[in-house]
């Protein structure tokens, strides 16, 4: 039985409005009294924007004494803001109804009653509980893993307070805005300067400038800057990173009355720091110590007494703290890693041991996408190339090319069609100079841009769906450098490095695998915990800092939401701006009682009663309990023709039930803002995907 339901979504951009209510279940009155009751969907599948599961329903009819229970199939299209925990469904169609002992013309007075009583009402649900439910269900993902370079950086430990600044390559050397007698190295995000004359480099940090002779050692702080400096650091304003040394919430990283080391590297390098000489603390129930006046994810194994260290969601090994470091693949790290309980300080990185929960629903979690729905006249930022014409680079692999002399990603597909993503949407022209249009197609051949490539970061922006006046697209997080490895787990970018654009300004690649201390953070389920990295366009802060807590979640902003300003003609769910941090402030309907009552995959209801004891609801109505495994029958007899699958066991319905609960538990923990949520932040300064870095 098929039918459609479409709903309406209401927007707002109301900036202060709270978090709508995501409760459930939903109860409706239909107009003939009969009072409808929907339990919160369970998903069985949500992959390219659209979902599919099950929801259990009781239809009580006027004057009736008991309710009758149903299990209804759904699909449709997700609406998705992830900074806001919240999914609209769209387009929703139920695909098959199981009404057990109900007759056919019950069962389409049911439907038509649910029909009549949907449209009055949103749905809208936490995305946070979504994705809780399908990491039940959904733990052997089949989203495409792809083989990444896990070739270990430089990797620094120092005991003492320390900076450390990242510079692409060796300086390249351009005469400095505002100061004649001075140089600047462009390709670097902090401000760093030499004096012509006397071969002296000086970097603006800590609110303070810095200087030595030799660029890789030797910083102390300027006794007398020269009065050039500051010339060039007013003309330059807010063009570099001041590297104030402030982790994600601004608070400082160093302690009043420190002065840290200047560490100043030309490849990616990641900086390991313990404050003062390394302590040690157990993790119950296995043989492995962390390092507990350290920031960073560092363990040793007692067997052999040896260390590891996560990074960019790899974990490196090695016998002594300054190395060498060799890279560990998920089969060959300890077992007891999986073993560190949920509850522990250091369980953040179970979401980097393979197999392991927190790993499922990270690799389900890469997968969901942000969404927006794009009117088709909108004009992107005009496309800047230095020197004035595009150079173009061939794309691995692919009979592809790319203009590298811009900070946006141009790709030529023929000398006659050329795509370009911006923010998140495709956009489609006859020239590299444009005009441009919202592309309502993406050719196919771009989705096959390797890892190698430093373009491989747009194949994750897709578009979904379009009519005559709108295109509805959306990104995965992959679009910020996330990568589902064939290890099973989730690691911060494709390990690969991406030489530079240096010409008259500097291009950087979209982002670094190395030195930004990234990782993934399951809790908001699409951003990063980061620690510095203006470069990239995930964070702004810090320039390395230390001492940033590596529970310190920074979720990474919406890319629509820098079309702001133009909420009229680009419009991410709720009509967002640059300043909006909510959807929309609609209210939705609160749960209606309890919410224990679920659809089994067999057709049947079940419902959990308050010391966790299962019933499955009866044709002839009432309830009966759910046997346990030692109760049940070695055989099931079924009848003929019948292809349902088994009935839920005990077991299934836990897991389900737990699933649930997580998710509610994660929903009410967002919209008061427990558990660290930073407020879909930490993304200041210009460009954004396919803006204009420097």
């Amino acid at each position: 039985m098929r039918f459609s339901l479409f709903i309406l979504i209401l927007f707002a951009g109301a900036a202060s409005a709270q978090a709508p209510d995501v409760a459930w279940p939903r109860e409706a009155k239909a107009p003939d009294g009969t009072s409808i009751t929907v339990y919160q969907p369970q998903v069985e599948r949500w992959a390219d924007n659209n979902l599919s599961g099950r929801a259990a329903v009781s239809v009580l009819a006027p004057g009736a004494k008991e309710p009758n229970y149903g299990v209804i199939e759904l699909s449709a299209r997700t609406e998705i803001d992830k900074s806001s925990d919240l999914v609209t469904l769209s387009a929703l169609r139920i695909t098959k109804t199981s009404f057990p002992g109900a007759s056919e013309q019950d069962v389409q007075k049911y439907v038509g009653a649910l029909r009549g009583a949907v449209k009055k009402d949103s749905w809208r649900l936490s995305a946070q509980a979504l994705q809780a439910n399908l990491a039940v269900v959904q733990a052997r993902s089949k989203q495409k893993t792809l083989p990444v370079k896990n070739d270990p950086p430089p990797i620094l430990f120092r005991t003492v307070p320390s900076m450390l600044v990242l510079v692409d390559g060796e300086p390249a050397l351009r005469p400095a805005k505002g100061a004649v007698s001075l140089w600047r190295a462009i390709n670097t995000s902090g401000l760093l300067l030499q004096d012509g004359a006397t071969k002296t480099w000086y970097l603006w940090a800590l609110d303070r400038w810095w200087e030595s002779k030799a660029l890789d050692s030797g910083w102390l702080v300027s006794a007398a800057p020269p009065a050039a400096l500051e010339q060039a650091r007013a003309a330059l304003a807010k063009e570099f990173d001041p590297l104030e040394g402030k982790d994600a919430d601004g608070k400082p990283v160093f302690e009043a009355g420190v002065v840290p080391q200047i560490l100043v590297a030309t490849r990616p390098t990641e900086l390991l720091q313990s404050k003062g000489e390394p302590k040690f603390s157990p993790i119950p129930g296995t043989q492995l110590l962390f390092m507990s006046n350290s920031t960073n994810d560092i363990f040793m194994e007692l067997g052999t007494q040896t260390y590891y260290v996560l990074i960019s969601g790899r974990w490196f090994s090695a016998k002594a703290l300054t190395g060498p470091w060799s890279f560990v693949a998920g089969k060959s790290l300890p077992a007891d890693f999986a073993k560190i309980p949920p509850e522990h300080q250091m369980a953040d990185v179970l979401a980097s041991v393979s197999n392991t929960p927190q790993a499922n629903e990270a690799a389900i979690a890469n997968q969901i996408p942000q969404t927006a729905t794009v009117q088709r006249d909108v004009q992107p930022t005009p496309v800047a190339y230095d020197g004035g014409a595009p150079q173009w680079k061939p794309v691995d692999g692919t009979p592809l090319h790319y203009a590298y002399n811009t900070g946006v990603p141009v790709i030529q597909v023929d000398p006659k069609t050329y795509y370009m993503a911006q923010n998140g949407v495709w956009f489609a022209g006859t020239a590299p100079v444009g005009p441009w249009t919202v592309a309502a197609t993406v050719p196919s051949v771009i989705y096959t841009i390797p890892p190698s490539s430093p373009l491989h970061y747009v194949t994750y922006v897709r578009v979904y769906s379009s009519t005559p006046t709108t295109v509805f697209v959306g990104y995965t997080p992959g679009y910020y450098g996330t990568v589902l490895t064939t290890d099973g787990v989730v690691v911060y970018g494709t390990g690969y490095y991406y030489p530079p654009y240096i010409g008259a300004v500097y291009y950087g690649p979209p982002y670094y695998t190395y030195g930004y201390g990234a990782g993934f953070t399951v809790g908001f389920f699409f951003g990063f915990a980061m620690a510095g990295g203006w470069h990239g366009p995930c964070c702004y802060g810090g320039g390395g800092g230390v001492y940033v807590s590596h529970h310190n979640n920074v979720s990474i902003n919406n890319s629509y939401n820098r079309w702001g300003g133009k909420s009229t003609s680009v419009t991410g769910p709720g009509g967002r701006t640059a300043s909006a941090t909510q959807v929309g402030n609609t209210t939705l309907a609160k749960g209606a009682g309890s919410n224990n009552v679920y659809a089994g995959r067999d057709g049947n209801v079940y419902r959990r009663d308050d010391s966790g004891s299962w019933q499955q609801h009866q044709k002839g109505g009432g309830w009966s309990d759910v046997q346990k495994p030692e109760q049940r029958p070695s055989a099931e007899t079924r009848p003929a023709g019948d292809s349902r699958p088994s009935r839920e066991n005990v077991q299934s319905l836990d897991r389900q039930a737990q699933s649930r609960d997580v998710g509610a538990q994660r929903a009410q923990d967002f919209r008061s803002g427990a558990g660290g949520y930073q407020g879909g932040g930490g993304m200041r300064g210009g460009g954004g995907r396919g803006g204009g870095r420097r």
